[in-house]
C-alpha cells in the first residue's frame, strides 16, 4: 500500500473512479441525480488536474464527456434518446467511442495536450486496449441476446446490463495497479542525485573530511539522498540548484539556467544506491564567491586524482564533456 500510495500519480486509472461511482450508483439513485453527481466529481477532478498539475488525465476526460452528455440528454429530452433501464449500456457506448479513438488514433490526444500545454507523460494504451475489447464483447452480446433475454425479470439479463461494465472498469483500474505495484517493488526506493555546478568548463567542487579524518577530499556540493519516485527528481534538482546559487551568491541569481540530467548509473562496489548525475550551468565564476570550495579544471582532477572521490573521477569524462558544451554554448 506504502508503494501504491507514493506512486500514486502515476496510476492513471485512477481517473475511472468517478465512472466507477456513477455506473454503480445508477443502480440505487434516480438516474438524472447520479448523473450529475457523477460529472461534478469528473469535473472537479478534471479541473485539479488541469489547473493544479497542468496535466490531462484521459481516463478523466472521457468520463467527463461520457457521463455529461448521458446527464444532459436525461435532463432535456427525458427518456426520448435514452429509453428505460437503457442508461448504463448508453454510458458504456460512450465510453467505448472514446477509448477506441485513443487506440486508433493517439496522435489526436497528443495534439489536443500540445495545444493546451498540458502534460501526460503516462500511457493509458493498456487500459484503454481492455476497455475496447471487453466492452465490445460487451455490447455485441447485449445486441445479439437482447430478445431472448425478459427485460424486467431475468436476473441475468440485470447482471450483464448493469454490473458487467462496473467489473470492466474496475479491472482496468486493478491492472493498473498491479502494473505500478509490480515495477515499484522492483525499482529501487533510494537514489542518489549529484548535481555539478560548471562554468567556463570548469567545475565547482567543496572539501569534504575523510573518513579516517586525514585530510580532505574534493567532491561536487550537492549529493542528496532521494526517496521519492525518480520522475520527481528534475524539479527536485532545480529546487536545490536555487538554494545553493541563493546561498553562495548572495541572491544573485539571473540568469539561471536549471540542471540537466547527463547520466544515469550505479556501481555496485563504489555506489549502493542508483545514481542520478546532473550538470548545473553558471554564467560567472564569480558568482561562487562566498563558497568554501574554488573551481577546477578537468586536467587537474587528471593530475592530482587522489585528491578527489571516486565517484567524481567515474563521472569526469562525462562531466567534461558537458561542460565544454555549455562553455561553447554561453560563450560562443
Amino acid at each position: 500500500m506504502k508503494l501504491l500510495l507514493k506512486y500514486k500519480s502515476q496510476i492513471v486509472s485512477l481517473g475511472l473512479l468517478p465512472t466507477i461511482v456513477t455506473l454503480t450508483g445508477l443502480h440505487f439513485l434516480p438516474h438524472t441525480t447520479m448523473l450529475g453527481i457523477g460529472l461534478t466529481a469528473s469535473l472537479i477532478g478534471l479541473c485539479y488536474d488541469i489547473f493544479r498539475l497542468k496535466s490531462l488525465n484521459f481516463f478523466l476526460l472521457q468520463g467527463t464527456i461520457g457521463i455529461g452528455t448521458c446527464f444532459l440528454l436525461r435532463l432535456m429530452t427525458g427518456y426520448e434518446y435514452i429509453p428505460p433501464r437503457s442508461i448504463t449500456p448508453t454510458l458504456e457506448f460512450l465510453l467505448l467511442i472514446f477509448a477506441f479513438v485513443y487506440v486508433t488514433a493517439p496522435e489526436i490526444y497528443q495534439s489536443f495536450l500540445k495545444r493546451f500545454r498540458l502534460n501526460a507523460n503516462i500511457s493509458c494504451m493498456l487500459e484503454a486496449k481492455v476497455i475496447v475489447i471487453l466492452s465490445s464483447l460487451h455490447l455485441l452480446g447485449l445486441f445479439l441476446f437482447q430478445n431472448r433475454l425478459d427485460t424486467y425479470d431475468n436476473r441475468l439479463h440485470f447482471f450483464l446490463v448493469f454490473y458487467i461494465p462496473t467489473m470492466i472498469y474496475t479491472l482496468c483500474l486493478i491492472i493498473n495497479m498491479a502494473g505500478i505495484h509490480l515495477a515499484a517493488s522492483q525499482e529501487s526506493l533510494c537514489s542518489i542525485i549529484r548535481i555539478a555546478p560548471v562554468c567556463n568548463g570548469k567545475i565547482y567542487l567543496i572539501p569534504y573530511k575523510k573518513d579516517d579524518s586525514s585530510g580532505h577530499i574534493w567532491d561536487i556540493p550537492l549529493v542528496f539522498i532521494f526517496e521519492k519516485p525518480l520522475h520527481k527528481s528534475k524539479s527536485f534538482a532545480t529546487t536545490q540548484a536555487r538554494k545553493f546559487l541563493r546561498e553562495i551568491s548572495g541572491n544573485d541569481m539571473s540568469p539561471f539556467i536549471s540542471p540537466r540530467l547527463i547520466l544515469k548509473y550505479k556501481i555496485e562496489k563504489l555506489t549502493p544506491h542508483p545514481v542520478q548525475l546532473f550538470i548545473f550551468p553558471i554564467d560567472r565564476e564569480e558568482k561562487c564567491r562566498n563558497g568554501s570550495g574554488r573551481f577546477f579544471t578537468f586536467s587537474e582532477l587528471e593530475k592530482s586524482s587522489g585528491d578527489f572521490s571516486r565517484t567524481l573521477l567515474v563521472e569526469k569524462e562525462h562531466l567534461q564533456i558537458s561542460a565544454n558544451l555549455w562553455k561553447e554554448f554561453t560563450y560562443k
